[in-house]
Protein backbone atom coordinates (compact mmCIF):
# COMPACT_ATOMS: atom_id res chain seq x y z
CA UNK A 1 0.00 0.00 0.00
CA UNK A 2 0.79 3.78 -0.45
CA UNK A 3 2.27 6.36 2.00
CA UNK A 4 -0.47 9.00 3.75
CA UNK A 5 0.39 12.00 2.20
CA UNK A 6 -0.54 13.45 6.06
CA UNK A 7 1.58 11.60 8.56
CA UNK A 8 3.65 9.05 5.92
CA UNK A 9 1.72 5.92 7.88
CA UNK A 10 0.06 2.58 6.09
CA UNK A 11 -2.87 3.90 3.75
CA UNK A 12 -5.00 0.13 3.77
CA UNK A 13 -8.18 -0.07 1.38
CA UNK A 14 -11.17 0.34 2.04
CA UNK A 15 -14.87 1.53 0.98
CA UNK A 16 -17.84 3.38 2.00
CA UNK A 17 -21.20 1.48 3.14
CA UNK A 18 -24.56 2.71 2.99
CA UNK A 19 -26.13 0.38 5.92
CA UNK A 20 -29.85 1.40 5.58
CA UNK A 21 -29.55 0.08 1.99
CA UNK A 22 -26.40 -2.08 2.08
CA UNK A 23 -25.53 0.06 -1.17
CA UNK A 24 -22.12 1.82 -1.76
CA UNK A 25 -21.59 5.45 -2.33
CA UNK A 26 -20.94 6.50 -5.62
CA UNK A 27 -19.37 9.29 -7.71
CA UNK A 28 -21.86 11.59 -9.57
CA UNK A 29 -20.77 13.63 -12.29
CA UNK A 30 -22.47 17.37 -12.43
CA UNK A 31 -24.95 19.46 -10.53
CA UNK A 32 -26.99 17.85 -8.04
CA UNK A 33 -30.94 17.27 -8.74
CA UNK A 34 -34.03 15.56 -7.28
CA UNK A 35 -34.00 13.00 -10.18
CA UNK A 36 -30.30 12.59 -10.64
CA UNK A 37 -30.14 11.70 -6.66
CA UNK A 38 -33.38 9.36 -7.09
CA UNK A 39 -32.60 7.20 -9.79
CA UNK A 40 -29.20 8.55 -11.28
CA UNK A 41 -31.10 9.98 -14.92
CA UNK A 42 -28.89 12.12 -16.92
CA UNK A 43 -25.60 11.14 -14.44
CA UNK A 44 -22.33 9.41 -15.12
CA UNK A 45 -21.74 7.60 -11.66
CA UNK A 46 -18.61 5.95 -10.58
CA UNK A 47 -17.46 3.48 -8.04
CA UNK A 48 -15.01 5.49 -5.38
CA UNK A 49 -12.65 3.62 -4.25
CA UNK A 50 -11.03 4.97 -0.24
CA UNK A 51 -7.82 4.35 1.16
CA UNK A 52 -7.26 5.20 5.76
CA UNK A 53 -4.54 5.84 6.96
CA UNK A 54 -4.23 3.42 10.41
CA UNK A 55 -2.11 5.77 12.09
CA UNK A 56 -3.70 9.72 12.02
CA UNK A 57 -6.65 8.55 9.96
CA UNK A 58 -6.55 10.36 7.14
CA UNK A 59 -8.91 9.27 4.46
CA UNK A 60 -8.29 9.70 0.82
CA UNK A 61 -11.52 9.07 -1.98
CA UNK A 62 -10.85 8.35 -5.82
CA UNK A 63 -12.52 6.94 -8.94
CA UNK A 64 -11.28 4.52 -10.55
CA UNK A 65 -11.09 5.69 -14.15
CA UNK A 66 -10.31 2.52 -15.91
CA UNK A 67 -12.54 0.49 -13.67
CA UNK A 68 -15.84 -1.24 -15.10
CA UNK A 69 -19.28 -1.51 -12.59
CA UNK A 70 -19.76 -4.40 -11.15
CA UNK A 71 -22.98 -5.10 -10.21
CA UNK A 72 -24.14 -8.47 -8.91
CA UNK A 73 -27.81 -10.22 -10.22
CA UNK A 74 -28.67 -9.53 -6.25
CA UNK A 75 -28.10 -5.53 -6.67
CA UNK A 76 -29.99 -5.30 -9.72
CA UNK A 77 -32.59 -7.50 -8.09
CA UNK A 78 -32.43 -4.80 -5.59
CA UNK A 79 -32.27 -1.90 -7.66
CA UNK A 80 -35.70 -3.18 -9.60
CA UNK A 81 -37.20 -3.80 -6.14
CA UNK A 82 -36.33 -0.61 -5.05
CA UNK A 83 -37.04 0.98 -8.35
CA UNK A 84 -41.07 -0.88 -8.22
CA UNK A 85 -41.98 0.51 -4.74
CA UNK A 86 -40.96 3.96 -5.89
CA UNK A 87 -42.91 3.92 -9.02
CA UNK A 88 -45.65 2.47 -6.93
CA UNK A 89 -46.06 5.22 -4.44
CA UNK A 90 -45.55 7.62 -6.99
CA UNK A 91 -48.62 5.84 -8.46
CA UNK A 92 -50.70 6.21 -5.42
CA UNK A 93 -49.91 9.70 -5.08
CA UNK A 94 -50.46 10.63 -8.49
CA UNK A 95 -54.34 8.96 -8.34
CA UNK A 96 -54.90 10.63 -5.00
CA UNK A 97 -54.00 14.10 -6.47
CA UNK A 98 -56.20 13.16 -9.71
CA UNK A 99 -59.02 12.47 -7.40
CA UNK A 100 -58.57 15.80 -5.50
CA UNK A 101 -57.99 17.67 -8.68
CA UNK A 102 -61.35 16.06 -10.74
CA UNK A 103 -63.42 15.40 -7.94
CA UNK A 104 -65.93 17.94 -7.55
CA UNK A 105 -66.10 19.97 -4.10
CA UNK A 106 -69.67 19.08 -2.88
CA UNK A 107 -68.38 14.88 -3.61
CA UNK A 108 -65.93 15.50 -1.22
CA UNK A 109 -67.95 16.80 1.37
CA UNK A 110 -70.66 14.32 0.65
CA UNK A 111 -68.59 11.61 1.28
CA UNK A 112 -66.77 12.94 4.15
CA UNK A 113 -70.34 13.66 6.17
CA UNK A 114 -71.05 9.67 5.08
CA UNK A 115 -68.11 8.84 6.98
CA UNK A 116 -68.52 10.85 9.80
CA UNK A 117 -72.55 9.55 9.51
CA UNK A 118 -71.77 5.85 9.46
CA UNK A 119 -72.29 3.92 12.67
CA UNK A 120 -69.06 2.39 14.39
CA UNK A 121 -68.61 -1.05 14.17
Amino acid sequence: MTDCPKCRGRMTQGYLFLPDTGGRIKWMDGAPGFWKSMMGIGAKSAELTCKRCGSCGFVEFYVDTDAKPVKTLKAIDDENERLRNLVTRLQERVATLETIATDPAERTARAIEDLRSAPDD
